[in-house]
């Protein structure tokens, strides 16, 4: 019965010392990944990496478009409204500056067919402290774009008589 004993005492201390000299590497492997990381933080090379890995380029372009002049539409009035109103278009898609200035009859055309059909009540309606004919443009012109190209138009100049 006392080897039995001593058998079961030596696989007991048999699975201690797996287990310790397990813990020691474990902890000898964290070591050595904190040492080489550290050292490439110190050394800017994995600054460096970081860097290429989240420097995206931006690419922000704003295309003024040249005056508007148009009839607003005067419903049932006999008195006819003009519109002048000079709009800029801004894109952050890479190559949108190319696009809309060969693209500006397009453009003008896109801007003109909505434009029109506003009276001078309904140019500068509002929601939610924005002007909709804003967001209608847009819509307009990336239709006649075939492709989501502006994000945001600003109104640089705005009259009506």
């Amino acid at each position: 019965m006392g080897s039995e004993k001593t058998k079961a005492t030596k696989e007991v201390k048999g699975a201690k010392g797996k287990k310790k000299w397990l813990w020691i590497m474990i902890i000898f492997l964290a070591i050595a990944i904190g040492v080489v990381v550290s050292f490439g933080f110190t050394s800017g090379k994995a600054q460096a990496i970081i860097s290429d890995l989240s420097k995206e380029e931006i690419v922000e372009t704003t295309v003024p478009l040249e005056e508007f002049l148009i009839n607003l539409d005067s419903g049932t009035s006999v008195k006819r409204n003009f519109l002048k109103i000079e709009l800029s278009l801004h894109s952050s898609k890479e190559g949108a500056e190319e696009k809309l200035t060969a693209n500006v009859a397009q453009i003008r055309d896109a801007v003109i067919a909505v434009l029109r059909k506003k009276t001078e009540d309904t140019v500068f309606k509002e929601e939610d402290n924005k002007l909709l004919i804003k967001q209608e443009l847009i819509e307009a012109i990336n239709t006649k774009m075939d492709e989501e190209l502006v994000d945001a138009i600003f109104i640089t100049n705005i009259v009506t008589q």
